[in-house]
């Protein structure tokens, strides 16, 4: 079990790099993603390590979603972690294969990022369950090491 002084001396300075690195970035429209968020979706993107780029849409119900139940909907495996500041996800499509802790040192891990619809990403100050997302938002993950920037930002809806 992983200590909660321990998990936050370790991930403050994970979050705090993972802030300055999503400030201001964004990234072209990829071309395998789907407008979604003006009909009442939220859009989930992932970019794998290989560069690949799995999207999901959304539909929401009157309201929001927690990223929890967002990433639920989405289809996209996932596994989490519970740590003092929230869950954590610790695997996203079968990545990595195996771990014993979403943070190990000098090891990738998923770098988490919200869009509200507009500008750019910006990295989450929070774990996934305490994250809220309304239509026309997306969850976006990252896997890397040091201050992995945010996945390529999904399309306005037209």
């Amino acid at each position: 079990m992983v200590s909660s002084r321990w998990a936050s001396a370790t991930l403050v300075p994970v979050f705090l790099g993972i802030l300055v690195a999503g400030c201001g970035a964004s990234a072209p429209t990829g071309p395998n993603h789907t407008a979604c968020g003006r009909t009442g979706q939220a859009d989930v993107v992932v970019e794998l390590q290989t560069g690949k780029v799995v999207d999901s849409c959304v539909q929401l119900p009157k309201g929001s979603l927690s990223g929890e139940a967002l990433m639920r909907r989405s289809g996209i495996e996932f596994a989490l972690q519970h740590f003092s500041f929230g869950d954590a996800v610790c695997q996203i499509d079968q990545t990595p294969l195996s771990y014993t802790s979403c943070f190990a040192s000098g090891q990738p891990y998923w770098a988490l990022y919200t869009w509200t619809g507009k500008g750019p990403w910006k990295a989450a100050t929070k774990g996934i369950s305490d994250l809220s997302f309304k239509a026309g938002q997306a969850i976006g993950w990252h896997f890397g090491t040091g201050s992995p920037p945010p996945p390529p930002r999904p399309p306005l809806a037209d």
